[in-house]
């Protein structure tokens, strides 16, 4: 039986390292990789698991609480990578 992970921050560089591992290594293994896509994230990053039935891409907020708890109940665990690399704009534009 496979297991599903919820990757946020999947799209920025060590998020999609880690998915492309797992994805690479682990047979048993989904992931749903929820991005909001900004400077840091790329979908080109992924773009050779598109068609990966293994793979499913979310675009979305990690502060979006309706969206993480409809994708939360679908998985076995959770990864966090989504993070601002500049704490400066984290300061700036808050959480």
């Amino acid at each position: 039986m496979s297991k599903t992970l919820l990757v946020t921050g999947g799209s920025g560089f060590i998020g999609s390292n880690f998915v492309r591992y797992i994805l690479q290594h682990r047979d048993d293994y989904r992931v749903i990789n929820l991005d909001k896509l900004t400077y840091a994230g790329n979908p080109a990053n992924l773009r050779d698991f598109d068609e990966d039935e293994r793979y499913r891409f979310v675009h979305g907020d990690i502060c979006d609480v309706a969206l993480v708890d409809s994708l939360v109940g679908e998985c076995d665990g959770i990864i966090n990578f989504a993070a601002e690399s500049h704490v400066d704009r984290s300061i700036m534009a808050g959480a």
